[in-house]
């Protein structure tokens, strides 16, 4: 049985092995300013559920994601509705945690029990005694999506980072904006959220090789909850866990760090990663001068495309002129693409952007 560290010389070996054109994405990801901006948008892939998925079991709603065929179709719609740069391997940044049976909008535990927030040493220690997944479906979608996709567009690994993960299994929901029991837990059982943030790491990491194995070249960590921590208790309680993960890759695979909100921490994220998503709290030259020398992915308010017509372009054009001071910039929304936004004003905006030039 291979190591983790073969495990990921593998992975890695197996994206090098990718035939990959010289695309505007890949160009800007290396820091080279290319002609034409580049555009792919968090949230493109709005996952489609089959009429009956209401009625089935979190293990068959991840049965289904896990087909090859469904994993390609919602890849590549994006890339084929919208003509964005890129696809993503996965829309669901929570979707690790659904792979060990945590159904997190029916509050459903792996044993089929109700969820309850993790308070104890024995609930980690039944987090720890999870099996591991099956990796093989997870890089079996990747590669079918690979094979699929132009050659010119680059294939993204996007998932969860370590602290949300494990403050989503603490809080025990998915919607407390200041993570209060996750405080308390961080302080008053240290060696319980190691052990939990180590357990966490080891899905996220394993999740994202077999991804890269079938084909991912970009790896992109969200961490939406981590804003809520100053740089002393990021550096402390959360920052060694992703720039763990991040370092385990090689340069030949990109690595952004996408935490919306948590501007405060950008020069702490940079040194361990190649691009850096920036929210609406800074503009881009505010964020290259936080970051110099780091490739910025943002950072258009997604609401504004569904407004459409000259007041997105004027706001895309104030984005692109901004993102100057990086060595490159890869258009994104600062936030996720509204599941209500015109296709086609979607579709107009990308052309936009393809065709501005400085």
């Amino acid at each position: 049985m291979e190591s983790d560290q073969e495990h990921l010389v593998n992975a890695t070996e197996a994206a090098h092995a990718v035939a990959k054109t010289d695309s505007p994405i890949r160009q800007a990801y290396r820091g080279k300013r290319p002609v034409s901006t580049p555009v792919w948008f968090l949230g493109q892939s709005v996952f489609q559920h089959p009429d009956n998925w209401q009625d089935l079991s979190g293990c068959e709603q991840v049965d289904y994601c896990l087909l090859p065929e469904v994993g390609v179709k919602t890849a590549l719609t994006p890339v084929q509705q919208f003509g964005v740069d890129a696809a993503i391997c996965n829309s669901d940044v929570l979707f690790p945690l659904r792979l060990v049976g945590f159904d997190l909008a029916r509050q459903i535990a792996p044993n089929g029990e109700p969820l309850h927030p993790l308070r104890s040493t024995l609930d980690v220690d039944r987090i720890l005694a999870l099996p591991d997944p099956d990796w093989s479906r997870v890089e079996a979608v990747s590669r079918a999506q690979r094979s699929e996709l132009a050659p010119e567009k680059a294939l993204i690994a996007i998932t969860g980072a370590p602290f949300v993960l494990s403050s989503l299994l603490v809080e025990g929901s998915a919607s407390v904006p200041q993570n209060l029991q996750t405080r308390i837990f961080m302080q008053s059982q240290p060696r319980n959220w190691e052990r939990l943030m180590g357990w966490t790491s080891s899905l996220v990491r394993n999740f994202l090789a077999a991804q890269v194995r079938g084909g991912a070249e970009v790896i992109q960590l969200v961490d939406p909850w981590v804003r809520t921590l100053t740089e002393g208790e990021y550096s402390c309680l959360a920052e060694s866990y992703a720039r763990d993960i991040f370092n385990e890759f090689d340069d030949d695979i990109t690595r952004i760090s996408c935490s919306l909100g948590a501007e405060h921490l950008l020069s702490s994220v940079a040194p361990y990663v190649d691009v850096l998503g920036v929210g609406e709290e800074l503009t881009l030259a505010e964020a290259a001068s936080i970051a110099p020398g780091k490739v910025l992915q943002g950072n258009l308010d997604p609401d504004l495309i569904l407004l459409g017509g000259d007041e997105v372009r004027d706001a895309a054009r104030q984005v692109l002129e901004s993102g100057l001071g990086a060595p490159a910039h890869v258009f994104n929304v600062a936030g996720r693409l509204d599941p209500e936004s015109d296709p086609a004003e979607v579709h107009r905006l990308v052309d936009f952007i393809h065709d501005y030039r400085f």
